[in-house]
């Protein structure tokens, strides 16, 4: 039976962090169980953007510092490293901004950059793609994701964060080859396959509820949980925050493929025991109805289906930020804001992840409004 130990927390003070992230190892049978000495144990966290913690966008540097403490103390070697979203240019002020870059040097923590360490070309499913090396190569690797939802696949947590495994572009052109939900969800589910981690500490003191990962609300949620088994986790954390967890496309896919447990009634719960919350707001599913009809036809009925990206004039600072995240470059600069053309816009939300002003929402023809569920 799979176990996912949790255990409560309320701020992210150092020494309550550091406390419950070691009573959630000591749950699972304390992290020596887990690594050796002298393994190199990559930490993967969640840089989404280059924002302050407090924002809830990113793993907050508390956690991180906790999971290096825990991993220094067992003799092992900590290495931290991600890929931020979309095209990524200044890769060092994600580090700085998010406040995991003072963390690791301060702990004297090497930070690796996906961008330009070189990937493994990988099969699986039929389909090829890049991980960056750092991730095949660890020992070890505990993934730090933050709670959230998402516009695409309505979750991102343990399954979605290993999505940063890999480089740069290549996420962005990913979006590109698998328009529909399903199929992006199936695309991310091989990614944890291949990258899967063998152990998830989750950042669950202040997540993001409504519009995530990035234009969302942050939600005090009070916990950090921990577990080997990833499926499990996230399948854990959608029943405590009122969704079924099959309605998740990559639990549901994951579980059909044997990668871990979702079935509530067979997870052993460790330590603390959380009510069902009734208040986290969940994203409506707006483009499921696609998942209705072929691949082949999805970008075509997106344009009549007319639930798509829309820029605020009001809050844009013209940065073009999501111009250079499109996959199929369905936005252009403009003179104030950037401009859409939605006859190639194919609908995967990486304008609206990559907004560093919350300035894209979501405009929703009757249609749309009418087939969109929020649960």
């Amino acid at each position: 039976m799979s176990s996912v130990s949790v255990s409560r927390c309320g701020s992210y003070n150092i020494a309550d962090v550091r406390k419950a992230v070691n009573t959630c190892l000591h749950n699972l049978g304390e992290l020596s169980s887990f690594i050796k000495p002298s393994d190199r144990v990559l930490i993967k966290p969640n840089i989404l953007l280059a924002k302050a913690p407090e924002e809830a966008i990113t793993t907050h540097p508390a956690i991180i510092e906790s999971i290096i403490t825990a991993v220094k103390k067992e003799g092992a070697i900590p290495l931290v490293g991600d890929s931020p979203g979309g095209l990524v240019g200044r890769v060092i002020k994600h580090w700085k901004i998010t406040g995991i870059e003072e963390v690791c040097k301060r702990l004297d923590v090497e930070i690796l950059n996906f961008e330009s360490s070189g990937v493994y070309e990988k099969r699986i499913n039929g389909n090829h793609y890049h991980i960056a090396k750092p991730v095949l190569d660890a020992d070890f690797i505990i993934n730090a994701p933050k709670i959230k939802t998402h516009g695409l696949t309505v979750f991102t947590c343990v399954i979605k964060n290993m999505y940063g495994s890999v480089p740069g572009l290549t996420k962005v052109n990913y979006h590109k080859e698998a328009p529909k939900p399903s199929d992006f969800s199936r695309l991310v589910v091989d990614i944890f396959s291949l990258s899967k981690p063998h152990l998830n500490i989750v950042d669950g003191v202040i997540g993001m509820d409504g519009s995530g990962p990035s234009a969302g609300n942050p939600k005090e949620l009070g916990m950090i949980l921990a577990s080997s088994d990833g499926i499990a986790l996230d399948s854990y954390i959608c029943h405590i925050l009122g969704k079924d967890p099959m309605k998740i496309p990559t639990n549901k896919i994951a579980y059909e493929r044997g990668l871990g447990e979702a079935d509530i009634n067979k997870i052993n719960i460790l330590g603390d025991q959380l009510e069902v919350r009734k208040d986290f707001k969940w994203p409506p599913q707006l483009s499921s109805s696609l998942d209705l009809v072929p691949s082949f036809m999805a970008r075509g009925l997106m344009k009549f289906y007319w639930s798509r990206p829309k820029i605020n004039p009001d809050i844009c600072t013209n940065c073009k930020k999501c111009v250079k995240s499109c996959p199929v470059e369905a936005l252009t600069a403009g003179v104030n804001i950037p401009e859409f053309n939605y006859s190639e816009c194919i609908n995967c939300l990486c304008c609206m992840e990559m907004c560093p002003e919350k300035a894209v929402h979501l405009e929703k023809s009757l249609l749309a409004r009418l087939t969109s569920r929020e649960n």
